[in-house]
This record gives C-alpha cells, sequence and structure tokens, in this order.
C-alpha cells in the first residue's frame, strides 16, 4: 500500500499544514502513519512545527516516536481553547476600588503610632474594654455629631444623644447584626424584611433559627408603612420580633427613606415593642446631585426619643421597641479594618457588653481600634471621607449619563433629591428577564451584574414585587477603575441593545 522511498519529513510538513482547515482529516492521517515503521528512524529530538501558520498546534516528533514505539495510537491532546468570553469589566462586586483605599491616611497613621515617644499604644496590644476602648468611643461620638449635625429631623427637637444612646464596637456591619440576633432574640422569632435587600444577610438571620418573612412593599425597595400598620395594629396580626431596613441609600435600590416615613416607622416599633434594626453603612457616604441641596435625613436612632414621646399610652415601654443602628468603617475607610459600631439606646448595648463571648475575650480589635481613633483624632477621616464622597459622586454620574443615553433603561434613584452608597437600581423592560440577560451579557460581552433576583429574599414568590425584580439589575460604581468603569458601562448597554433584539 505504501512504498518504502516514501518521504517522511515531507509529508509531516504537508500535512501539518493540513490542520489549518481540515484538523479532524490529520488526527485521522495521522494516527494511519503512526501505524508505519518508518518514523522509527526520525531523531527522537527533533520539533516539527507549524508556527506561524497553526500557533495553537505545535508537536514534538519525540512524542509521536513515543507513541509509535509504546503502541499507543492516540493523538496527543490538542492545547486548551481559551474561555468564550471570561469576565472583562465585574460591575457585580460591592468592593471599594483599592487605589481608592487610604493608603497615605493608614502610613500616616502607622508612622505617628510608631514615633510615638511615650509608647501610649502598646496598651492596646492587650485586652479590651467589653463595649470598646474609651477613647475610640469618644472620638467616634464626637465623630459622627460633627458629620450628622446638619442632618434632617423635621420637627422633631434634637435630643442629648448621651443619654438617649451608646455604642458598642463591633467588627462590622455584619458582626453587629450576629451580636443582635444572638442577644436579642430566639429560635423561633420573625424578622420582617425589604424586598428587594442586601443579598447576604438573610443567612445570618437564618443561621440563628430566625423566620424571615417579607415586609409589606409598595414598589421594591420601598416598604408600606401604613400597610404595616394596618396589619399589626388594625388587622391582628402578630409584629415580629425584630425587622432589618437599609434606610439610607439603600444597597440595592440607592433609595432613601424621607424623614416622615422615619419618624411613622420609628413610632411603629416603639408602639409594638419591635427592634429597627437599621443598616446605615451608606449614611455618611452620600453627596448632592445636580442643582438639590436637600439636607440628608436624620439617622434612624434619632428618632427613638421622638417616637417614645408621641406614642401615648399604648406605648410598649417594657417590651422596649426601639431603633437600632449597624454601621463601620467599611464604606467611609477601608473594609480591612474589620471596625464597626452598634448605636442603640443603653439596655442594648447592656445586652452586648454582657454577652458570654465578649466578656470573655474582652471586647472588639482593641489595636485596630487604637487606629482609627488616631484616624478620627488626627482629621484623617474627616479629609478622606470628604475626597471619598466627590469621588464616588462623580462615579455615580458618569455611570448615570452613559445608561441614560439607552431610553430603555432606567435609574430608579435617578430622581432622589440626594445620592450615595454604592450602587445604581437598573430597571429594563418587563420582558427582559435579568438571569437570562446576565448569563448572555458575560458570553458574548463580558459584562458581569448582579441580576435582581439575587437580592430578592424570596425568589419564588410570584408578586407584583417578585416580577418586577425579575426584570432589574445592581450594578456597582465603586469597584473598578475609572476608564474600565467607563468602558463595562457602556459595554452593558452595548450588550442590553443587542440581547433586546432576540425577544422581540
Amino acid at each position: 500500500q505504501h512504498p518504502h522511498n516514501i518521504n517522511i519529513k515531507s509529508m509531516h510538513k504537508k500535512i501539518l499544514c493540513l490542520t489549518i482547515i481540515y484538523h479532524d482529516a490529520f488526527a485521522m492521517l495521522l494516527r494511519m502513519l503512526l501505524r508505519l515503521p518508518h518514523l522509527v528512524t526520525l531523531s527522537s529530538t527533533r520539533t516539527i512545527t507549524t508556527q506561524p501558520l497553526l500557533s495553537s498546534f505545535s508537536f514534538s516528533a519525540s512524542r509521536l516516536i513515543h507513541c509509535s514505539m509504546s503502541g499507543n495510537n492516540e493523538l496527543p491532546p490538542p492545547p486548551p481553547s481559551p474561555k468564550k468570553n471570561a469576565v472583562r469589566y465585574n460591575l457585580y462586586r460591592g468592593h471599594p476600588n483599592i487605589d481608592c483605599l487610604p493608603q497615605s491616611e493608614m502610613q500616616a497613621i502607622m508612622s505617628s503610632l510608631l514615633n510615638d515617644n511615650q509608647d501610649s499604644w502598646k496598651k492596646y496590644l492587650n485586652y479590651g474594654a467589653n463595649a470598646g476602648d474609651e477613647r475610640l468611643l469618644s472620638a467616634l461620638r464626637s465623630f459622627l455629631l460633627k458629620r450628622t449635625a446638619d442632618d434632617d429631623l423635621g420637627e422633631v427637637t434634637p435630643c442629648n444623644d448621651s443619654t438617649t444612646s451608646d455604642f458598642f464596637i463591633t467588627s462590622g456591619v455584619s458582626h453587629g447584626l450576629e451580636l443582635l440576633c444572638s442577644t436579642s432574640t430566639n429560635p423561633g422569632d420573625e424578622v420582617w424584611i425589604e424586598r428587594p435587600t442586601y443579598f447576604l444577610c438573610t443567612q445570618i438571620f437564618k443561621s440563628n433559627g430566625l423566620s424571615v418573612k417579607s415586609l409589606p412593599m409598595s414598589t421594591p425597595g420601598k416598604i408600606d408603612i401604613d400597610r404595616l400598620i394596618d396589619m399589626v395594629e388594625r388587622d391582628g396580626v402578630s409584629p415580629p420580633k425584630m425587622i432589618y431596613i437599609i434606610p439610607s441609600y439603600h444597597n440595592p435600590t440607592g433609595l432613601s427613606m424621607s424623614v416622615e416615613e422615619r419618624k411613622k416607622l420609628a413610632s411603629f416599633a416603639v408602639r409594638n415593642g419591635v427592634l429597627l434594626v437599621c443598616d446605615e453603612v451608606y449614611h455618611l457616604l452620600d453627596f448632592e446631585r445636580g442643582s438639590y441641596s436637600n439636607p440628608r435625613p436624620a439617622g434612624m436612632v434619632r428618632f427613638n426619643t421622638h417616637a417614645q414621646a408621641t406614642g401615648g399610652e399604648e406605648t410598649v415601654i417594657n417590651n422596649q421597641g426601639c431603633c437600632i443602628s449597624v454601621s463601620s468603617f467599611t464604606k467611609i475607610f477601608a473594609p480591612g479594618v474589620r471596625l464597626g459600631w452598634v448605636e442603640a439606646p443603653p439596655f442594648i448595648i447592656e445586652r452586648l457588653s454582657n454577652y458570654g463571648y465578649i466578656d470573655s475575650q474582652g471586647g472588639n480589635a482593641p489595636f485596630m481600634g487604637s487606629i482609627m481613633a488616631n484616624a478620627i483624632e488626627m482629621g484623617l477621616l474627616d479629609s478622606y471621607l470628604d475626597k471619598l464622597r466627590i469621588e464616588y459622586k462623580e462615579r455615580y454620574e458618569l455611570v448615570c449619563g452613559i445608561l441614560q443615553q439607552e431610553p430603555r433603561l432606567s435609574i430608579l434613584s435617578i430622581d432622589e433629591p440626594r445620592g450615595g452608597g454604592y450602587f445604581i437600581w437598573v430597571r429594563f423592560p418587563p420582558t427582559v428577564n435579568a438571569d437570562e440577560f446576565l448569563s448572555y451579557s458575560i458570553e458574548n460581552y463580558g459584562v458581569r451584574f448582579m441580576a435582581g433576583t439575587k437580592t430578592n429574599p424570596f425568589p419564588n414568590d410570584e408578586d407584583d414585587i417578585g416580577t418586577a425584580i425579575k426584570s432589574c439589575a445592581r450594578i456597582c460604581f465603586a469597584d473598578l477603575n475609572r476608564e474600565d468603569l467607563r468602558k463595562g458601562t457602556e459595554t452593558f448597554v452595548e450588550a442590553f441593545q443587542s440581547y433586546i433584539t432576540t425577544i422581540k
């Protein structure tokens, strides 16, 4: 069948060139050639390659000889093909951009500590006080009073916060939620939450044996407070032990509750003995939008005194319903410091301070607390937060400007008097399923975002709220650098314009 004077080298070059067009044919022919004894006369060190004609295939003659001599007629596996459209622009992750973190500020703080001739920082290497070191607590209290001095309380008379609320140092908001669940609830108690909401909160509550249920919502991200009041006070529905909300620059919608909504909800909590736990991690991370100059609504703890004063004789004082703020330095300084706080009435702080493992370990992160006390006392937290607010305002406006060029996309928070936080909630036409669009966007454009259903703790509910959330997405404007943020948002719009043609 085959002449013995065949030119093996010439035939290999021809056959390898055929792989450009007919890889399968090449595989079949090479298997046939491997059965010819003439192949063993080739040098085992010679390399045959089709580069640059075929960059993805390079075969060593020694490997072919090995296959022939061992009787193994299987070809070496081809090199793996590049992953199709890996994620290029990640608009999903709620992290700060690494270049926006307070690197110079941390260097200044550490230099100040190490150059302290009094070695006053040494004591922070030891155990600390249960609620937190008094130096940090005092600095934090002063910082918050200064930064919130112009917050809007409506007609509520400002109160002396030192007598109505106190602080407890935590390792962050998640830690604060865990501690509140551990000290103020029992397994089987109910916690009512928003839809949509912070997508990782539900598991914290479930891990503590709580039954998680939905608050009545008028639209995604907006609590129907009147309906909530009627359910409990008119229709006889038992109130939950706890309500969890994000009242300022909501994750994921970007919405904020008005002063009147805050007053009404705080009064409901006090009247009905509910712990209203408010995740206010974004409260200070805000900015004015355009010509708007509306003051920022005050944090929920500020409304406790008003709620108690207006509760009337029916106020359930013994059940100690109240507003509780959980916050941290995560968003206003750096996640890596792992430090936050709970602000609440004294009886809540006492529960936390007397909790078993807190009492055993001697407070939370005393050394990191000394670093943050320095950041406040040196004015570095103030100046850094001022820069950060400008940075995020520009990022928010950049993304919104690009999104608004596509009229079929709408931004839920675009008419809010103030912006803040990390996220933009994008609404698609009702025919768009955000989960399906997400798959299409990643596969064809390399853009990842968070589909609305990820933020819905009750994704199987087929009511109006659940249906609306399915056609929405969360975009984070904090993580990517400016150029990638611009390109990523533009590509997101391109992906949408392409995807929408596939469902018409």
